[in-house]
Formats: C-alpha cells, structure tokens, sequence
C-alpha cells in the first residue's frame, strides 16, 4: 500500500548548456585515469618521499638503501625495459655462485669456448688457444662488458648458453625479479630481454649481500688484457671516492644505462638508471649516465645521512 502513495521521481534530463560546461571536469577525469592507469600513483602514494630531487634525465631510474631495502626514490621503476649489458650482472651472479661452492676457482684456467668466439660485439678480446683465468673473465664482463666473456662464463656454469639461460630465469624469480625475462647472457639486442629498475636493484643488492668479496672486481677504473688497456664505462669508478661500482650498458634499444653503487659511513645505496637518452658519441652518454647516477646517489646521502626525517625548528634558549 504504502508504494502506491510514493511519487515518481520525474527522469531528468540536462540541458545542453549544462553538458557543455561539465566537459572540460569530464576531460580532467579521463585524463587522470589514463595516467594511473599507464604510469600508477604519485610517489607520495607509493610511499616515497621524493622532495628536492634533481631532475634525472632517463626512462626509468630507482635508489634503494642496499642494507634496508628501503626504496628512496623511483621512476617507472616496475616497468620492464631493454636493459642491454646490465644482463651481465645476472651472469656474474651465478658465476659468483658457482666460485663459493668450489665448482670453480679464481685461478683456474681456461682456453675459450668457439661460442665465445664467435661471440659479437663489446669483448675483452678472447683468443683461440689463449688461456685465460676466471678472475680475468670476471674483469673482461665488470670492465669492457666484455660479450664473449659471458658467453664463456655461461658454458663454464651451465655447459650451453641455452642450459645458463634457463638457470638466470629460475634465479630471477627466486630473487622475486618478476618483470624479468632472460634470452641470452650477455645483454646482446633482443626484443624480449627486460627487466624492470626494481628487479635490477633486487640482484645487485643480492650480489652486495650475498658475495661481498667479490665487490672489488666492480671497482676496477680499467682493464688490460692481451696488451690493450680497457676503461671502465662507469665513469664514477676511481673518481668519487664512495663509489664501489658496478655495471654499465648500451644499445639502440636500451638507451645508455647504468647501475652505480656506493658506500659513505656505513650507508651503501643502489642507483639504477636505464634508458637516458643516447648519442652518437658513445663516450659522452656514458658520462651523461654516470652524471644521472651520481645525482641520485648524491641526494640520496643526503637525507640518509644528514638531513632528519622531519624538517623541524632548532630549539633555542627563548623556548
């Protein structure tokens, strides 16, 4: 009975004036939506506090505390990116593995692989019937980023590449890098070889943590091998003084890249920059990364080490 004495509500319709003026607030919100659907929430929301940060020219970047974990500031840092010879780090990883459980020695000698020689781009220049030691092997990939070393490392660990392979991928997830997806151990081009800022971070704070004494292979200025001396692309090595590595990248795809860790008064921190925007001149993107890298690193300490978590008055005698 009692919906028999309910009135209708009569339909109402909105006047095209009415339309028109609410188009421009219709426009601001599909335009927000499309960009947290595409780039997510602000920093701020992530958690990250990121005030007076200098502007870092790159795709994608992170700083993270190496010791904490704790993520200082970040772009776009889980999205997956070409990320070009940073792959090596992931070859390093296992191949540190392998040296801690006695599989192999830093000593040992070998005589390359005919995979590793035909190996192309960047090399440290491996010979047939040349031996070389793991320890060189080491510096041939942390220096010249060295293709044919990888290759080498891959069939020392694994035996194939395509075995070593298998076994980067296995790792990444139990590293929890899941934006990342390997296809060959050196970082040659190839569409689907990715990785995300974040899952970059996670391995080289796995390699800080877990293979200490392998760190000063990452801090080499240069490289000499079969009488040619190598420099480090990582241009902070030997340079500033709290830098401890680590591992530099480049291809068309990839843009410039760069991994740069460094330790002041107990503090270690991880930048990962990927994707600062390239130049013909191969030797000036590399510095332009190294410069972005140090920006992070440089904001970083400071609010790790000098500024207080909340800016506050100093009290004085007249309070």
């Amino acid at each position: 009975m009692l919906a028999k004495n309910v009135m209708p509500v009569p339909h109402r319709r909105w006047t095209q004036a009415q339309t028109t003026a609410a188009l421009p607030l219709l426009l601001f919100l599909s335009l927000m939506a499309c960009f947290l659907l595409l780039y997510g929430p602000p920093a701020r929301a992530q958690g990250v506090v990121q005030e007076g940060l200098p502007v870092i020219d790159a795709r994608a970047y992170i700083l993270m505390n190496a010791e904490t974990g704790q993520i200082l500031a970040t772009k776009h840092a889980y999205r997956p990116y070409a990320i070009a010879s940073i792959t090596k780090l992931m070859t390093l990883y296992l191949l540190f593995r392998d040296l801690q459980t006695g599989h192999l020695s830093l000593q040992e000698r070998f005589t390359p692989c005919p995979a590793a020689l035909r190996t192309g781009g960047s090399t440290m220049d491996l010979r047939a019937g040349v031996p070389f030691t793991v320890a060189q092997m080491i510096l041939g990939m942390t220096v010249p980023s060295g293709n044919d070393a990888a290759v080498e490392a891959a069939y020392l660990v694994s035996g194939s590449v395509p075995a070593f392979v298998r076994k980067m991928n296995a790792t990444a997830r139990q590293l929890g890098m899941l934006s990342t997806q390997f296809y060959d151990p050196d970082g040659l081009p190839h569409p689907n070889n990715t990785a995300s800022p974040y899952d970059i971070a996670l391995l080289t704070r796995a390699i800080m943590t877990q293979f200490p004494q392998y760190m000063p292979f990452f801090q080499h200025e240069h490289f000499r091998y079969g009488g040619i001396t190598y420099p480090n692309p990582n241009l902070l090595v030997g340079r500033v003084p709290f830098i401890t590595g680590m591992k530099s990248g480049y291809t068309d795809a990839a843009g410039h890249c760069l991994v740069a860790t460094g330790t002041q008064d107990g503090v270690k921190l991880i930048a990962v920059v990927l994707g600062v925007p390239s130049f013909r001149d191969e030797g000036r993107g590399f510095w332009k990364a190294s410069w972005q890298s140090l920006k992070l690193l440089d904001w970083g300490f400071a609010r790790t080490l000098w500024l207080p978590s909340e800016p506050q008055l100093e009290r004085t005698a007249a309070h």
